[in-house]
């Protein structure tokens, strides 16, 4: 009855610092940046409580047993046993915010030909094509001057977005992109597992993608935030069918 009591604690306490962590966190409009997605305060009130719930039952859960295990040697002081509790529920808690918070950011830098205007895609999952490189602890797409890169990487880092771009020149001389300029689509996919006219494919085709579009002048905030449409997908996703696969165009 005594570990039921100390889960449902849990629980209610996991409920009382989301809510409080979804009202501090929340970010007016006003008041965001670019490339960074900001849920609303019942997202935030509902990923706290799938984020800090479980935590919490294991810290208490371990802290419980080990008071418990701690109550049957008379020799110890009450507040030992406590202590000992607590240290064993930090420690735990500790390893478990450390296991979590891995990979929580983007982290991309993209290099793209100077002077280049319009969609930008990445594609993961291609059969054929290069590694993702890495600089600093960032992964590097080199985007192509038809606006994408292709990589056998199997997916894309998931979190906030951390990424950088770099219009590129001739020389490989970096010039810094204004955020500003650009406006995410997200992610999409695209799997195949027949032919055009019918035939069964011997691999299953299964490429994600993330992109943005890329605009050189008249950027704004509002623009970097806005919605938009994937207008050239239908034709970098055929190339890609095309040079990594030897197929002819699928989509239309």
């Amino acid at each position: 009855m005594n570990l039921l009591k100390v889960i449902a604690a849990a629980v209610i306490l996991s409920f009382i610092i989301s809510i409080i962590g979804s009202i501090m966190a929340y970010t007016p409009y006003l008041d965001r940046e670019p490339d960074v997605y900001y849920p609303t305060i019942v997202e935030s009130f509902i990923y706290g409580v799938i984020y800090f719930t479980p935590v919490l039952i294991i810290l208490s859960v371990g802290s419980f047993v080990v008071y418990s295990s701690l109550r049957k040697n008379r020799r110890l002081p009450k507040w030992v046993k406590v202590i000992v509790s607590l240290g064993v529920a930090i420690g735990l808690g500790k390893i478990i915010s450390s296991a979590l918070s891995e990979e929580s950011q983007t982290n991309d830098i993209y290099l793209i030909p100077e002077g280049y205007e319009g969609d930008v895609f990445v594609f993961y999952n291609v059969k054929g094509a290069p590694e993702v490189e890495k600089e600093d602890g960032y992964e590097v797409h080199k985007i192509n001057e038809k606006g994408y890169y292709a990589t056998r990487t199997k997916d894309l880092d998931y979190g906030t977005v951390t990424d950088k771009y770099f219009y590129v020149n001739d020389k490989g001389h970096r010039t810094p992109i204004d955020n500003k300029c650009v406006s995410t689509f997200g992610t999409g996919g695209t799997t195949l597992e027949d032919n055009i006219d019918g035939t069964t494919l011997e691999d299953k085709i299964d490429i994600t993608y993330t992109g943005f579009k890329l605009r050189k002048n008249n950027c704004s905030e509002v623009f970097s935030m806005e919605a938009q449409n994937e207008d050239g997908y239908v034709q970098v996703i055929n190339d890609i069918l095309k040079k990594y696969y030897n197929m002819e165009p699928q989509l239309f």
